[in-house]
C-alpha cells in the first residue's frame, strides 16, 4: 500500500503536467482546425447552392422552350394534305408516325377523323340508281322471298323468288341481300357451283357493305365460298379463301369497326389454330403463321381512332369553342389518360389545307415515349456546362427515362414545368454538394482520428512516464528499506554473537551447560548471518549476470535431509513441528547441491516467519516421472490472490498486508525462483488465506538444457 500511495503524487504531477502543457493546447489547436474545415465548407456549399438554385432555373426554361420548339417542328412536319389527296411524298398513304412515337390525326370541321382510318362504310350505291317508286316494291318482293325462306323454310320457292328480285333492277343494300339469300338457299340446297358463283358476284359487287348483324358481305361471302368447297372435300382452297379474307383483314380491304375486325380475325385464326389441319396443307399453315406474325396497321388504325374517338375529341372540342388557345399559331396542348397510359395530345388548326373548309391537325404521343427521345431527355443527356445534373420523375416518383424507382439526390432542387402540361418533376442537384459532404466527412473522419491517435500517443507517453518515475521511486525506496532490513538483520545475530561472546570473556565461572548453550547461540547466529550474507551475495551476482551453478550428480533426497536437519534448530526453537515425508528410492539427480541447498533455506525461513498461529512444517520429496518434486508447506497464513504475482519480485515482502510483524530482505523468493529456473525447473504456489501455502519446486533429475541459463 506504501509504494501506492507514494506513488500518487508523481503520477499526479506528471498527469496534471500532461494535460496543461500538452493536451489542453492540442484540444485547443484541434477545436481551431475543425472550425476552419467546417467554415470553409460551409462557404463552399453556399456557392454551390446558388449555383444550383440559378442553372436549374435556367435550365427548365431550356427544356421547356424546347417541348415548344419541339411541337412547332412536329406540326408543321406532318403531312396533313396526304389524307386529302394524293401525295407522291407518300405512295403508300399518310405515315402513321415520324419514328419518334408520335401519331398524327386529322379531324374536319364536324370533328370527324379523315385520318386515321376508321372503318366507316361509304353510303355510295355501287349498282347505279334505282328508278323512281321502285324501292317499295322490290323491298315487299324481298322480303316475301326472306319469308319464304325463314318462316316457311321452302328453300327452293324462296330461290325462286330471289331470282325474281335479281330480274329487277336492284342497287346497294336491297341487291346484297337478294344475292345472300339466293346463295344461302342454293347452299341449302346443295347446289354447290351456283351458290359459288352468286357469293362471288357477291363480294364484287356489294363487299363493303354491311348486313343487318354490322357484317361485311365481302367477309360473308368469303366464309361461305369456304364452306362450299369444304363440303365438297376441297380442304386446301377452303382454307386458302380464309387466309385471303385474312390477308385482307390485316391489309384493311374491307372497312371495318374494331370489333366486327376483331371478331373475323379470331374465327380465322381459330380455324388455322385448332390443330386439325393435316399435314398436306403445311404450306398454308405457314403462310398464315407469316401473315399473322407481321404487325396489322390496319389495326392501329381502328384502335387509334378508337382512342380519338373515346379521350381526345370531346376535350379538344371544348378547347377550340372555349377560344383558349395555348403559345404560338393557335396550337395547344393537353393529357389524357392517367399513370402509365397517360399520352399529350397536340394539336393545331389547318386553316389553309382546303380553301373554305376548316381542320383540325394534331398528333399523341406517350409520355414514356416522349421522355427517352422527346426534348427532356435530349437535354438531361446533354448535361450542364455548370455540372448540374438533372433527373425526370414521374407521378408515382419513379425516373421516367427508365422506369425505375427514383433515387433520393442529396441536397436535391425539384421544379416542375411552368407551361407546358407534363406531369413531371425535375429534379436537379450538383455533385459536387454530394462530394462537398463526403470530403467533410472524411475529413472529419481523418483529422478525428489524426487527433485521437496523437492525443493516445500523448496519453500512453504521459503514463509510460509516470509509471517509469513510479517504478524509479518505487525502486529506491525499496532499496532504501532493503539497505535498513538487511542492517537490522546483520544487527541482531551480530548483537547475539558479541553478547554470548562477552559473556563467555567475563563469566569465568560459567558451567559447562551454559558455555556449551552460548557456544551453540554463537554458532546458529553465525549460520543465519552467514546466510543472510549469502543472500545478498547471491542477489548480486544475479543481478549483474555473474551467478554460476556447479550441475553433479548426487542424491538430491540427502541434499534435503541435510539441509532440514541443519535448519531444524532454528524452527524447533520457534515453536515448529517438522515434517518429512523423503521419496526412499529416488534415483541420482544432476544439480548444484549449494543452490538446492539455499533454496529449501529460504523456503523454511518464510514459512518460519508467516506461521504465527499454528506452528508446523512439512517437507516433502517425491519423484513424478523424469522430475523431482520438493515441497515445503505451512500452516500460517497464506498469500491473498492479488499478492500471489508479486512474490516473486526483488525487495518485495508482504509483512504489513500480514497482519505480524515479520523480518527479511524480501530476495528470498526472487533468488529462489532464479535458481529453480536455473536447474531447468519452475515453481509453483498453492495457497488459502487463514489456512497456509504449498510451494513446490519442480526439478528435472537429468537436469537443465545446454541452452538452459
Amino acid at each position: 500500500m506504501k509504494i501506492f500511495r507514494r506513488g500518487i503524487p508523481v503520477r499526479q504531477r506528471t498527469v496534471v503536467l500532461f494535460l496543461f502543457a500538452v493536451l489542453l493546447p492540442s484540444c485547443v489547436l484541434g477545436y481551431l482546425g475543425f472550425r476552419t474545415f467546417h467554415q470553409r465548407r460551409e462557404s463552399l456549399r453556399r456557392v454551390l447552392e446558388s449555383n444550383l438554385a440559378v442553372s436549374a432555373d435556367a435550365a427548365l426554361r431550356s427544356i421547356e422552350a424546347a417541348f415548344f420548339e419541339d411541337e412547332r417542328r412536329a406540326l408543321e412536319a406532318a403531312p396533313f394534305r396526304c389524307p386529302l389527296e394524293a401525295d407522291p411524298a407518300f405512295p403508300d398513304g399518310c405515315p402513321r408516325t415520324d419514328g419518334s412515337g408520335r401519331r398524327y390525326f386529322l379531324l374536319d370541321e364536324a370533328f370527324r377523323i379523315r385520318w386515321p382510318r376508321t372503318g366507316a362504310i361509304e353510303e355510295a350505291d355501287p349498282g347505279g340508281a334505282s328508278p323512281p317508286n321502285a324501292d317499295d316494291s322490290l323491298e315487299q318482293d324481298l322480303r316475301r322471298a326472306e319469308n319464304l325462306e325463314f318462316a316457311k323454310k321452302d328453300g327452293p320457292r324462296a330461290a325462286a323468288a330471289y331470282r325474281r328480285c335479281l330480274s329487277s333492277p336492284l342497287t346497294g343494300g336491297l341487291l346484297a341481300r337478294a344475292l345472300a339469300g339466293l346463295g344461302r338457299c342454293l347452299l341449302a340446297q346443295n347446289s354447290f357451283d351456283e351458290a359459288s358463283r352468286v357469293y362471288r358476284d357477291l363480294a364484287s359487287r356489294c363487299g363493303g357493305l354491311l348486313d343487318e348483324a354490322g357484317h361485311p358481305y365481302g367477309l360473308t361471302a368469303a366464309f361461305q365460298l369456304s364452306e362450299i368447297h369444304r363440303r365438297r372435300g376441297n380442304g386446301g382452297e377452303s382454307l386458302r379463301v380464309l387466309l385471303d379474307a385474312y390477308r385482307d383483314l390485316r391489309q384493311g380491304r374491307r372497312p371495318l369497326g374494331l370489333a366486327t375486325y376483331r371478331f373475323f380475325s379470331a374465327e380465322i385464326e381459330t380455324a388455322f389454330s385448332d390443330g386439325r389441319i393435316p399435314e398436306t396443307f403445311s404450306d398454308l399453315l405457314h403462310e398464315f403463321q407469316t401473315a399473322r406474325g407481321g404487325a396489322s396497321l390496319y389495326e392501329e388504325d381502328l384502335v387509334f381512332s378508337e382512342f380519338l374517338r373515346d379521350a381526345v375529341i370531346r376535350p379538344l372540342r371544348e378547347k377550340l369553342a372555349s377560344g383558349r388557345l395555348g403559345e404560338d399559331s393557335a396550337r395547344n396542348r393537353f393529357l389524357v389518360g392517367t399513370g402509365e397510359q397517360s399520352r399529350l395530345v397536340a394539336f393545331t388548326n389547318l386553316e389553309n389545307l382546303r380553301p373554305g373548309r376548316a381542320f383540325t391537325g394534331g398528333y399523341c404521343v406517350e409520355l414514356a415515349s416522349l421522355a427517352k427521345s422527346g426534348p427532356a431527355g435530349t437535354a438531361l443527356k446533354a448535361g450542364d456546362p455548370t455540372g448540374v445534373l438533372a433527373q425526370v420523375i414521374d407521378e408515382s416518383g419513379r425516373d421516367v427515362s427508365t422506369g425505375r424507382a427514383a433515387n433520393a439526390l442529396d441536397g436535391s432542387l425539384t421544379l416542375s414545368l411552368r407551361r407546358y402540361p407534363l406531369p413531371w418533376r425535375f429534379v436537379f442537384s450538383q455533385p459536387e454538394l454530394g462530394a462537398l459532404r463526403r470530403s467533410a466527412a472524411r475529413e472529419n473522419v481523418l483529422y478525428g482520428l489524426l487527433l485521437g491517435v496523437i492525443g493516445a500517443l500523448m496519453l500512453l507517453g504521459a503514463l509510460l512516464l509516470a509509471r517509469d518515475i513510479s517504478r524509479d521511486a518505487e525502486s529506491t525506496r525499496l532499496k532504501t528499506e532493503f539497505v535498513q532490513t538487511i542492517s537490522h538483520e546483520l544487527k541482531t545475530p551480530l548483537t547475539l554473537i558479541r553478547l554470548y561472546g562477552e559473556t563467555l570473556q567475563r563469566q569465568e565461572r560459567l558451567g559447562e551447560k551454559e558455555r556449551q548453550g552460548a557456544y551453540e547461540i554463537i554458532t546458529k547466529e553465525s549460520e543465519r548471518l552467514s546466510h543472510l550474507i549469502d543472500n545478498v551475495l547471491d542477489f548480486s551476482r544475479i543481478e549483474m549476470g555473474r551467478k554460476e551453478f556447479v550441475f553433479r550428480k548426487g542424491d538430491l533426497a540427502e541434499t534435503v535431509r541435510a539441509t532440514l536437519e541443519s535448519y531444524r534448530y532454528h524452527l524447533e526453537k520457534k515453536g515448529f513441528a517438522v515434517k518429512a515425508d523423503l521419496a526412499p528410492s529416488l534415483p541420482e539427480a544432476t544439480f548444484d547441491q549449494e543452490a538446492v541447498a539455499s533454496v529449501l533455506v529460504n523456503l523454511l525461513s518464510n514459512a518460519m516467519k508467516f506461521s504465527p498461529g499454528a506452528k508446523e512444517v512439512a517437507v516433502r520429496l517425491r519423484r513424478d516421472g523424469s522430475r523431482a518434486v520438493v515441497e515445503v508447506e505451512d500452516k500460517g497464513l497464506g498469500i491473498p490472490p492479488e499478492e500471489m504475482g508479486r512474490i516473486f519480485q526483488k525487495f518485495y515482502r508482504a509483512s504489513e498486508k500480514s497482519g505480524t510483524e515479520t523480518t527479511g530482505s524480501g530476495l528470498g523468493l526472487t533468488i529462489v525462483k532464479h535458481i529453480v529456473e536455473a536447474h531447468g525447473g519452475r515453481i509453483e504456489v498453492k495457497s488459502e488465506p487463514g489456512k497456509g501455502s504449498v510451494f513446490s519446486v519442480i526439478l528435472p533429475l537429468q537436469g537443465p538444457e545446454k541452452d538452459a541459463p
